[in-house]
């Protein structure tokens, strides 16, 4: 299938995953041929387009279905206009943050937004949003960008230098980290996936 590279994701490890859109509008992520992530030097980059063969990752927990294992690529070039690419493919959410993963996002008492068994699973790991309020982004203390009310955020995960502000009715594009809960934490402190923001067009 045809693919076009949408994002690169900073990893644990100094390792990036790499986000894409086929043809057909089906979001991907790009994995190795053993199903890991990829070095930060590997090939990919923005915008570029590739043909590549696949495979669907084995163990794949909802809603994190994406994970493909790349059995071979070959470039083909440079996508000439990325978001009329992403546009004419998916349906972005439009509006305020809590619109995010078919509405079910939450906030902590800190304001990281999350999804979890009990908010409902969403039908995908990844989307794209068109925020109705510009996007703030503040250093500390981790890099997130914050919505209107300065308060609920998306950590901002994105290989790309950080801008001071993502203007309202940009399209941009957010994810869900993997299934996590901190290691200390009492047995029945549920499993949450934390949400991100990747990139911007």
């Amino acid at each position: 299938m045809r693919v076009v590279v949408v994002a690169r994701t900073r990893m644990h490890r100094g390792t990036i995953c790499i986000g894409a859109l086929s043809d057909g509008g089906e979001n991907l992520r790009l994995m190795t041929g053993n199903c890991e992530y990829h070095p930060t030097n590997c090939r990919y980059r923005v915008g570029q387009a590739w043909e590549v063969a696949v495979r669907a990752c084995p163990d794949l927990q909802a809603p994190h279905l994406e994970d493909v294992a790349v059995l071979e690529a070959r470039f083909l070039g440079m996508e000439n206009d990325l978001p009329a690419f992403i546009l004419g493919r998916v349906t972005p959410w439009r509006g305020s943050i809590h619109v995010l993963f078919d509405g079910l996002i939450e906030f902590t008492t800190n304001g990281s937004g999350y999804i979890s068994e009990s908010t409902g699973l969403p039908r995908s790991s990844t989307g794209f949003w068109f925020p109705d309020h510009g996007l703030i982004f503040r250093a500390q203390p981790r890099p997130a960008y914050y919505a209107g009310d300065g308060f609920r955020y998306l950590s901002y995960v994105g290989t790309a230098a950080a801008v001071p502000v993502i203007r309202a009715g940009t399209l941009v594009r957010v994810s869900l980290a993997k299934w996590w809960r901190p290691p200390d934490a009492d047995p029945s402190f549920e499993y949450r996936c934390y949400a991100q923001l990747s990139g911007w067009y």
